[in-house]
Formats: structure tokens, sequence, C-alpha cells
């Protein structure tokens, strides 16, 4: 199906297009909600009465003394999203199909459709060494349209700092959601890991999609090469064969190094190849998310 293919997407060009196809055509009736009905801790609890959703019951009150107890939250509330999505100049590489950034920008307008379908509010913050725009979640109809827009005119540009940026987007970002960074994470991972830090010390749930090219994972070049810094002036001539084993043992110890660190913090880390049409991709993400639950 052409909306599912990375050529196809980038002919069509029509985020509220691809978004919605993508949406209803993989997600929409497998599980209808899979962010839905997020709330802050709970505060204290009262007696259950008839009537009682319960989803509410606490259960381990409930096996210690046997009694029925509910769960009082201090902010009962749909899904707060804020969608992050890494806007520097790294971001612009590809080298079939869908550069990073047009990707990212995909997956951004999808999620961004199916947290709006199921009554949630959805922001958009986009960065590179700093924040340059941020759009507050909203669960309004219009929303959708503010995001597309703002997607639509993005324009790269800058260098990136990840770890800084991570940490002013946790000071601005107050009140507890769904926190979904969208970035091919090119910074030291010690800072990276900083900032994803500081938003689960907020207490904010948080997605990470390490978006990459393939050519980035695989290092398929064969003849002499002149590789540009996507961030820089830096320019080199190479043989590739002469580092491509190094190289492939560096990226291989990067995507693991993130990977453990996310893990460590409880946070979900998913490597995005571009390669991969990313409506399926999505699809999978959300199988899979839903079936840990």
């Amino acid at each position: 199906m052409p909306y599912f293919d990375p050529e196809g997407l980038a002919r069509i060009g029509n985020l509220e297009l691809v978004a919605k196809q993508v949406v209803e055509g993989f997600l929409t009736g497998k599980h209808r909600s899979p962010y839905h009905g997020f709330s802050v801790e709970y505060l204290d609890h009262r007696s259950y009465t008839p009537g009682d959703d319960l989803r509410g019951l606490d259960w381990k009150v409930l096996a210690r003394s046997d009694k029925h107890y509910v769960k009082l939250y201090e902010d009962e509330t749909n899904l707060r999203a804020y969608i992050l999505l890494d806007c520097s100049n790294s971001m612009t590489f590809k080298s079939n199909g869908l550069s990073k950034l047009q990707w990212g920008s995909y997956l951004a307008a999808a999620l961004s459709y199916l947290l709006l379908r199921q009554n949630d509010a959805v922001g958009l913050l986009l960065f590179d060494t700093e924040v340059r725009t941020y759009i507050p979640p909203k669960a309004h109809p219009t929303q959708f349209r503010r995001i597309l827009d703002t997607l639509d005119n993005v324009k790269p540009g800058g260098e990136t700092d990840v770890g800084a940026v991570l940490h002013e987007a946790a000071e601005r970002v107050k009140r507890r959601g769904l926190v979904i960074v969208i970035s091919d994470l090119i910074d030291d991972e010690s800072k990276i890991a900083s900032g994803l830090q500081h938003f689960r010390h907020n207490n904010h749930e948080v997605i990470a999609f390490h978006t990459m090219d393939d050519a980035e994972l695989t290092f398929p070049f064969e003849r002499i090469t002149r590789f540009q810094d996507m961030e820089g002036a830096g320019r080199v001539v190479v043989n590739p064969n002469s580092l491509r084993k190094r190289y492939l043992s560096r990226i291989q110890a990067f995507t693991e190094r993130l990977e453990s660190d996310c893990h460590e913090r409880k946070i979900s880390y998913n490597l995005a190849n571009t390669k991969e049409p990313y409506g399926p991709y999505l699809a999978a993400y959300l199988d899979k998310r839903h079936r840990i639950g």
C-alpha cells in the first residue's frame, strides 16, 4: 500500500492524510486506547460503594484486610502527552526515502492524531540547541491542525544539544504526563541519560524513539566516500572498508548504552530505522505495549 511506503509518503506530503490513514488503517480497532486513562499518584482511600469503577480498587489493601477500598486521586484526567521532535541538522540526513526529520514528523503526526482521537491532550515541542517551538497540550479538535501546520513548516537548523534541551523541556513540562522523544540522540550518552532522568524525576512516563537512518546503522558504503559533519564544517574523504568494523562496533556500543540507560530508568527505548515504513513500525510498537501492559 503506497501510504506506508517511504517513497510514497514523501510523494504524498500530506501529513493529515497520512496520519489518519496510518491510525485508522493499523491501530484503531486493535486496542483503541493504548495510552488512555493516565492519572497522578493516589492520595488516600475511601470505602467502595456499588457502582464504583472496579479498576479503582486497591487490590493490595483487599488482599491484606479483605476490605474494599477505592483509591482517591489528586487529579484524575485523561492523558497529557508531550511530543519532543529533534529538528537539528543531523536529522536531515537520508540515504534513501525519507530523512530522519521527515520520518519523525510523520510519526509525530500519527501519534498526535491517535491521542486526540481518544480525547487525550497532546502538545508538541521542537528543538535543536534549544527549544524552538512549544505548543502546550490540549484535547481541542483544532489542536491537530495546529500541530500539523507546525510540522509542515518545520525548518531544520543548527547543531543539537539533546541533553541540555531535555533538561530545559523538563522544566517547562510541569504537569505529569507522557513524554515522547523523537530524535537521533546524537550527543554524549551520559548527558542524554541525565536529561531523560529529569522527566522521570518529575514522574513522567517517557518513550524514546531513537530515529536512525539505515546507512547510519549498517554503513553500506563501498567506494571512496566524502563524509560531511551534518552539524559542522568538518569533511573527510576515506576508504569505508578501512573503518567499517570500527564504526559498526562504535554504533552498536552507542545504541546499547542508550538502551541500557533507558532500561535502568524505566524508560521505553525503541530503535527506529527510517528504512522501515513508520505505520507498521508504530503498530508493532503499540501491539508490544498493549501486551506488556
